[in-house]
């Protein structure tokens, strides 16, 4: 990276992989397993799950990004920890992590939800961060990377929700591409409508997770990119070597993107002290055996971007937000 080339002056990755199953809403406040026996308690707490976030919405959108940034760790790290999605980190951490004691990973999980509130200021604060970019953000580029910026070819983008992911995309801001955003709509109704709303005013296009390749296709093939993250489990895909234990990942994008000449870009956001963050773009991967079938190639270069992936997080694994089970429930520890 010494010869990376710098300019000081995110990529709203809210997207998911994988898709819930229909009829089992994702609650915050109360376990799944209580929602489905009590359909009752299940609509009640939907309705207050909705008043208590636009609350904290509307409060950290009058905070400095700063103040913003305390208030949400806090709370997620409050009620956090204490949630079943913690019991999903705790297990994730230590498939990843095997050496590493039950202590360290309490303690991690801990930090992991406090993470998760920055991010989710981040995404609320998105905009001012970009107005005040010149402050906030240094961009990081590899040399082939800045030459493919400046080119604005179509590109697939890839990251982790590792560190400051809701960050990672304004680099395709800066650079001027026509980005389209996979996400995976909330079952809450009115977080979908809260959330669709914080997307589009970011001046994303917006593609469910359910619409198939097509959506992607097209926008490839106009000349647009695309961006997600790609180190959650999806519902299909290949069995794909992370951390050294087999688990189900998108393979897809990856191959649209051989298919259609497009190029395949990993960005990072790290967060730095005083509100300000650092995004790496590397150079665009390449795939090892061109000469092979599309689907072999599509295994190969993915295997390339989660020793990225892997990377990051050994760095910081109180900083790598994966609340779902990332392995196949035979690896469970």
């Amino acid at each position: 990276m010494a010869s990376a080339h710098r300019c000081g002056t995110a990529y709203s990755v809210q997207t998911r992989a994988r898709v819930e199953s229909p009829g089992v809403p994702e609650f915050y406040l109360i376990p799944k397993r209580l929602a489905r026996k009590a359909p009752i308690l299940a609509a009640a707490t939907q309705r207050v799950e909705a008043a208590v976030f636009r609350s904290i919405f509307w409060l950290m959108s009058k905070l400095s990004i700063e103040h913003a940034l305390r208030l949400s760790a806090f709370a997620f790290g409050l009620v956090g920890s204490v949630s079943d999605k913690a019991a999903k980190a705790r297990e994730n951490l230590a498939i990843a992590f095997p050496d590493k004691s039950p202590e360290w990973r309490e303690q991690t999980t801990r930090q992991i939800f406090r993470h998760l509130g920055y991010s989710a200021a981040e995404l609320l604060k998105l905009e001012q961060i970009w107005e005040q970019r010149e402050q906030r953000i240094e961009f990081v580029l590899e040399p082939e990377a800045l030459k493919h910026m400046q080119s604005k070819r179509p590109t697939v983008f890839m990251t982790a929700h590792v560190g400051a992911w809701q960050v990672a995309a304004l680099v395709t801001r800066q650079f001027g591409f026509t980005i389209n955003t996979i996400y995976a709509p909330e079952s809450n109704p009115i977080m979908q409508e809260l959330m669709l709303g914080l997307r589009r005013s970011f001046g994303e296009q917006l593609i469910p997770a359910d619409a198939g390749p097509r959506p992607l296709l097209k926008a490839l093939n106009a000349g647009e990119s695309i961006i997600m993250a790609i180190d959650t489990r999806p519902d299909t895909g290949k069995l794909i070597p992370f951390f050294g234990v087999d688990a189900l990942t998108n393979t897809s994008a990856v191959g649209l993107a051989l298919r259609t000449d497009a190029a395949i870009v990993v960005s990072r956001a790290e967060r730095l002290p005083g509100g300000r963050y650092r995004i790496t773009v590397y150079d665009p991967l390449v795939s090892p055996i061109p000469d092979a079938p599309v689907k072999d190639q599509a295994v190969a270069v993915t295997e390339i971007v989660h020793r990225h992936f892997e990377d990051w997080i050994r760095e910081y694994p109180e900083q790598w937000v994966c609340l779902k089970r990332r392995w196949p429930k035979a690896h469970k520890l």
